[in-house]
């Protein structure tokens, strides 16, 4: 009898053991994983400048204000308020309550610390030009900052949405340095580990000023071929992916287990080139280089995931106007040749065509222009490299012709034109190395007024300026698109291509 009842015991204990292991999955860990094309070049929002470490920042870090995803509006998030007594005045009232992942308080002091240093020339902040209109930065008390700007700044409260302008522990700073490997923000999400070219993982911020995420836990995966992100879609190793080729897109799409979303948003992929370097220099190659450049060959290999526009200021961006399709070259190689002749250059010239491998676009565009331009004579040699040596070799000069995107997280033409383009940015987020008087002027009018009609005549004048000096012979605008995972809810997508990952849930 005792045997028995010990095997009940045994029985129902098993039993009980199975029924909780069941029933305890709803308490099991969340935890989500995003198939990344690229791996981040680091975690300091002061120093970075990639999208791949933008992603990951974004979940960690905070801005005073951010863009409503649905609309566009800017809205208030480390700060609660904003008044401006007059034009170059800025007095933000700060959220009280709130906590960098090491404990100290955010305040005014944080804000002060982290704009000065953004704007540091020993620090040598990749998208310093973000507070360049920026006399100085004062505390006025403890969750109050008045920032005063050398001039009307129309776009000073669209930089501060801007995941480089996000706020930093100075007690971080003081302990570990740069940041680069030891983020430390006041966001939902918090460091856990990084495996170089590996994994990137983030814990729930229990201290969260917002209250803790539905997550536990989220990890950033590198995986740079797309056809594996997507297989591991399928098989759900990855909760949800982006930087999704357009002919894996189908499958996606007629899978049940997958949710794909798409909408138009403010990304430009651009072919340009270095100034510094011959024969670039010489508007008459460009041109003809422009005229080379056949963007509906390029738009139909995007299967659907990218615009025509000939603006350097695309249809969703403050600044666009439809009149600049009139103003772009259009494709036509003969021209091209005349011109190429014309610059001294009858027999073409030999050159390097710089791209990189964190997305399969960036090599299959460079493969079709290889053989466009060859049209007019130009000997374009391809040349492919990891992302963060890209981005280290361009930024010092090292590139002929290349090609690079911008996301805009702005949402607003000077948000592009005035770091890419403006020669105070030349050698920074001017990877063109373009410096020329009229732009600068054009651009800094459009910069230096508040009122926002102006501000559209103005920016549509340098897009037009940009355009016919072939600043940037654009290639497509993006047609956003994220794959996830049908369990997953509560994700959404801005028209920049950012997302944050506080709102979401694995069901």
């Amino acid at each position: 009898m005792q045997v028995r009842v010990k095997k009940s015991v045994v029985l129902i204990t098993v039993l009980a053991l199975m029924v909780m292991g069941i029933s305890g999955g709803a308490m099991a860990k969340k935890v989500l994983t995003y198939g990344q094309a690229a791996e981040v070049a680091g975690l300091s929002p002061i120093l970075t400048n990639d999208s791949a470490s933008s992603a990951a920042m974004a979940q960690m870090y905070e801005t005073l204000f951010v863009r409503n995803p649905r609309t566009n509006e800017i809205e208030p998030r480390l700060a609660i308020s904003y008044e401006t007594p007059d034009d170059t005045t800025w007095v933000i009232k700060l959220r009280q309550g709130v906590k960098f992942h090491d404990g100290t308080d955010f305040n005014a002091h944080a804000v002060k610390f982290t704009f000065d240093r953004l704007v540091d020339p020993e620090v040598a902040a990749p998208r310093a030009s973000l507070l360049a209109s920026v006399e100085s930065v004062e505390v006025q008390d403890e969750y109050t900052v008045v920032i005063k700007t050398k001039m009307p700044d129309g776009l000073f409260l669209a930089n501060l949405t801007h995941d480089n302008s996000a706020i930093i522990s100075p007690a971080a700073v003081k302990k570990y340095g740069n940041l680069m490997k030891n983020p430390v923000g006041t966001g939902p999400f918090k460091f856990k580990n990084m495996v170089s070219g590996d994994s990137l993982t983030m814990e729930r911020f229990d201290g969260y000023w917002g209250g803790p995420a539905q997550l536990d836990e989220i990890v950033f995966r590198v995986i740079p071929e797309a056809a594996t992100r997507v297989a591991m879609l399928e098989t759900g190793e990855v909760d949800f992916i982006d930087s999704i080729p357009p002919e894996q897109l189908p499958r996606l799409e007629f899978n049940p287990d997958i949710k794909v979303v798409k909408s138009p948003g403010t990304p430009i992929r651009y072919l340009s080139f270095n100034f510094d370097k011959e024969p670039f220099k010489n508007l008459l190659v460009r041109q003809a280089i422009a005229h080379a450049v056949n963007t509906s060959d390029i738009i139909l290999s995007m299967d659907g995931l990218g615009v025509q526009s000939g603006g350097i200021i695309g249809p969703q961006v403050f600044g666009y106007k439809p009149e600049i399709e009139e103003v772009a070259y259009p494709y036509d190689p003969e021209q091209g040749k005349a011109l190429l002749a014309q610059a001294g250059f009858p027999n073409g010239f030999k050159t390097i065509l710089w791209t990189t491998n964190s997305s399969e676009d960036y090599v299959r565009n460079a493969q079709i222009l290889q053989a466009q331009v060859k049209k007019i004579g130009i000997d374009a040699e391809i040349k492919v490299l990891d992302w963060a040596a890209y981005l280290n070799l361009t930024r010092s000069g090292e590139q002929d012709m290349f090609l690079l995107g911008w996301s805009n997280l702005t949402q607003d033409g000077g948000g592009l034109v005035f770091p890419n383009l403006h020669s105070s940015n030349a050698g920074s987020s001017n990877r063109t190395f373009y410096r020329d008087a009229e732009a600068d002027r054009l651009i800094d009018l459009a910069m230096n007024t508040t009122d926002q009609d102006q501000r559209l005549e103005l920016l549509h004048a340098a897009n037009e300026y940009l355009v016919k000096d072939v600043a940037w012979i654009p290639l497509w605008h993006q047609v956003n698109v994220i794959a996830m995972r049908s369990n997953i809810e509560g994700l959404e997508m801005s028209p920049t291509a950012d997302w944050e990952l506080y709102p979401v849930d694995v069901k």
